[in-house]
């Protein structure tokens, strides 16, 4: 939210007193590109399915700003792929 807001005075807030009052979140903060992003690849511990990577996809919703459309898929044959398919009834 930060890339897509930038100029937002409450998130500028929040980041701020997040940053002094937290060691940890200060170092993942600093470690972090913050962008808008269309697509990443994510890791998931999930506890029945496991360790997954899976990738992210985001859509922007033109006909209702502020809402996005959030996918994640895994390489086909892939472990992540199996540890989905174990997710299903």
């Amino acid at each position: 939210m930060a890339g897509r807001y930038p100029d937002d005075p409450d998130l500028t807030r929040l980041i701020g007193e997040l940053t002094m009052k937290s060691e940890e979140f200060a170092g993942l903060w600093a470690e972090h590109p913050v962008r808008t992003c269309a697509s990443v690849t994510v890791r998931f511990e999930h506890p029945r399915a496991g360790r997954m990577t899976l990738a992210e996809e985001v859509f922007e919703l033109p006909e209702d700003p502020g809402q996005r459309l959030v996918m994640f898929t895994a390489e086909p044959g892939s472990p992540s792929a199996a540890a989905l398919r174990r997710l299903l009834p």
